[in-house]
């Protein structure tokens, strides 16, 4: 039996510090992958002890392109890689994102992706998000316009196999869409809304239809007006949580403090929408099929349009305090906590008996010291 203890101030599950925003001394107690007992105070003698920051439960990433020069859409394979990868940023779990492609590719990249969570080691594989190709034609954002189609209900069914798939992103104004969403949750599939041109009033009747997610709230959606509220003013007023970039680049500063405020902890899910040069020098990488360009912090199609972002999600909680004025421990739980809940994950995102041993250590300055996936040790900083 696979025994470990790891004592020091943790940010521990809701019920305790979580929901007042304090991080106190705890010892969390690990058997065979999972939390067995979380006591209170420090314990010298554990196999693991934390001197500064924080124990934090690992993050939950639901939106991620690619990373470490790969990228899913082209060979959904490379997840293997990121998973090994992405527990640097202090992520455990991670659903890979595949954007609009050719169509007659998706069969082989839900097989790629499938061997892939199989045989992944470091951050646990979810299943894929599949960002299109039901998007609307007036809010692309970096997709290829060309790849885009109309709503075929029996054509979803042909593909959206729940064993593999997690999330789908569609735009809900589309004919067609009210069905197509009954269709993929009665298989267990989060739905969620993007790249959409929806009104308000389109876009409050597909979150009774059953829309249960947001998929970068600001980008490639409706704007908010002061006589039409747009999908942006729906979601803002909305119970449906949303995922936010927060690199300062997608959104500005002011207007994640607005989602903060709008939201709360509970209504935001932090996210990176990160391709393939996340934790790569600036030059010219992939994203699916188009070309983009990365600087020091933006990647973007030759046109100037962003294409995901080159952010980490350590880095996207750091941000998130400082941008939002919001404590340590709620901007971890929107990294966490908030995402595990969005996808009915019980056993994630809470550092508590019966959870899953899934834990980023941070130092004093919020960088990832060790992340641990399933009570292993999947990464260990300099």
């Amino acid at each position: 039996m696979n025994r470990i203890v790891i004592s020091g101030p943790a940010a521990l599950a809701e019920g305790n510090s979580l929901a007042t925003g304090q991080v106190v001394q705890a010892a969390i107690f690990i058997e065979d992958g999972v939390i067995t007992r979380v006591a209170p105070g420090l314990d010298p003698g554990a196999d693991v002890v934390v001197s500064e920051g924080v124990i934090a439960p690992g993050f939950v990433e639901l939106q991620i392109n690619g990373a470490y020069g790969v990228d899913f859409t082209t060979d959904a394979g490379t997840i293997v890689e990121a998973s090994a990868r992405l527990p640097a940023g202090g992520v455990t779990a991670f659903v890979p994102t595949v954007i609009t492609s050719p169509f007659d590719g998706y069969p082989r990249r839900l097989a790629e992706a499938r061997e892939a969570s199989r045989e992944a080691r470091g951050a646990e594989v979810l299943g894929l998000h599949l960002e299109g190709p039901y998007l609307s034609p007036r809010r692309p954002g970096a997709h290829d316009p060309s790849l885009l189609r109309a709503i075929d209900v029996d054509e979803i069914l042909a593909w959206a196999e729940p064993d593999i798939v997690r999330i789908v992103t569609l735009a809900p104004e589309l004919p067609g869409a009210s069905a197509a969403i009954r269709a993929l949750r009665a298989r267990g599939i989060l739905v969620s809304v993007g790249h959409s041109n929806a009104s308000y009033e389109e876009a409050m009747a597909a979150f009774d239809a059953g829309i249960e997610w947001a998929t970068h709230l600001y980008n490639a959606m409706s704007p908010l007006g002061q006589r039409e509220p747009g999908l942006m003013g729906a979601l803002l007023v909305s119970p449906v949580p949303v995922g936010l970039i927060t690199d300062g680049v997608h959104s500005h500063p002011a207007m994640v403090k607005v989602a903060y405020r709008c939201k709360g902890t509970d209504g935001i899910a932090i996210v990176t929408d990160a391709m393939e040069a996340m934790g790569m020098a600036p030059g010219n990488y992939r994203l699916g099929d188009r070309s983009v360009i990365v600087d020091s912090s933006t990647a973007r199609l030759v046109d100037g349009t962003l294409a995901g972002s080159i952010l980490t999600m350590d880095a996207g909680v750091r941000n998130m305090v400082e941008f939002s004025g919001c404590t340590q421990v709620e901007a971890l739980a929107m990294a966490s906590a908030t995402p595990a809940r969005i996808l009915g994950l019980a056993r994630k995102g809470r550092i508590a008996a019966g959870c899953d041993a899934d834990l980023a250590i941070l130092d004093g300055t919020g960088r990832v010291a060790q992340s641990w996936a399933r009570g292993e040790r999947v990464y260990a900083g300099a």
